[in-house]
């Protein structure tokens, strides 16, 4: 199975040039998150939309507008479709394309942290309905991907923070070094520390794409981090759900693995650290999470497939039922 190929730069000048390269005055349209428009310029010539882009716009009203400009621009399957921006972006855009004409040539340019070591990568496609988060959606493959580290210099912390959780999750899962490194604070090493989070995610993708095993490891802390984002409304961050929902997995591994306790300890002074919260307490009653949680995909019969650890770099997946994932919630 053939995975993104991959091209990186320091420079917005630089990523323009790749862009010229790749699009070489081919049909194209660019979509890009219409809050970086102020930050980027790129070549005039290129035929470029801006998407306004948030939890609330991740809907299949944006992906109609997405489809009306690729068909007010003629676009075929050979064209070259470019999105601009953030994970929600990347989610869209990828939909849009992977359904028009039933597959056109998708390729991405990720601005955020989140996006760079995660969301861009594998192929997850999907846009939130009243059931939650990417209920409907595609497995497809962006032909290319622009990583362009240039971005991050003007990112908010929560979006830092948001790249930092999945890198962790990344070094818990296949990689110990991200876990050093981070903890280490050696974030002036950024493109070392994307790069060796992409590689774990891809050493997982190349066996198990369309998340029927393996894959599902990816999911460390994020049964629990969508569960959060849900019941918060989205007002608590993608990585800070996830932080608390792996922080939460650690300790549950620790009672039926016996995972070194030291693990969680560490991994919550982090948190500390960077002014992330360790604890949520739910608004909805049990009833409410269980209706919430029943639409998780990884759900089949009440029992969800849940991701821990042994120790770093030996995740496990378990079937955890539904209500006995509730009360270890709900009761802590």
């Amino acid at each position: 199975m053939k995975l993104s190929e991959i091209h990186y730069s320091n420079k917005f000048d630089d990523l323009d040039s790749q862009l010229k390269n790749f699009i070489n005055q081919e049909k194209h349209v660019i979509f890009i998150d219409s809050k970086l428009s102020s930050i980027i310029n790129l070549d005039p010539k290129f035929k470029i939309f801006e998407i306004e882009i948030n939890e609330s716009t991740k809907d299949l009203n944006t992906i109609q507008k997405i489809w009306k400009i690729m068909f007010s621009e003629s676009l075929d399957r050979s064209s070259k479709i470019i999105g601009i921006g953030g994970g929600v972006l990347s989610d869209l855009v990828g939909f849009a394309t992977s359904t028009f004409k039933r597959g056109a040539n998708l390729s991405l340019v990720p601005s955020t942290f989140l996006g760079m070591v995660d969301a861009a990568h594998g192929g997850k496609t999907g846009f939130n309905n009243e059931f939650g988060k990417n209920q409907i959606g595609t497995f497809f493959i962006p032909e290319k991907i622009f990583i362009c580290t240039e971005f991050l210099d003007s990112i908010s912390e929560i979006e830092m923070n948001n790249g930092i959780i999945e890198s962790l999750k990344a070094g818990f899962l296949g990689d110990k070094e991200i876990i050093e490194m981070i903890y280490q604070d050696k974030l002036n090493n950024l493109e070392e520390i994307i790069k060796k989070s992409i590689q774990v995610k891809y050493n997982i993708l190349k066996n198990d794409l369309r998340e029927s095993n393996e894959r599902m490891f990816l999911n460390l802390g994020h049964t629990i981090g969508h569960l959060i984002e849900k019941d918060s409304n989205y007002s608590i961050s993608h990585g800070q759900a996830v932080a608390i929902g792996m922080l939460k997995g650690f300790e549950i591994s620790e009672s039926k693995f016996n995972l070194n306790s030291s693990i969680r300890d560490e991994f919550k002074s982090f948190l500390n650290k960077q002014s992330m919260k360790t604890e949520y307490s739910f608004n909805s009653n049990q009833s409410e999470l269980k209706e919430i949680i029943s639409n998780d995909k990884k759900v089949t019969s009440d029992v969800v497939k849940f991701v821990l650890i042994k120790n770093i770099q030996e995740p496990v997946l378990i079937d955890f039922s539904i209500n006995d994932l509730l009360e270890v919630l709900t009761n802590a």
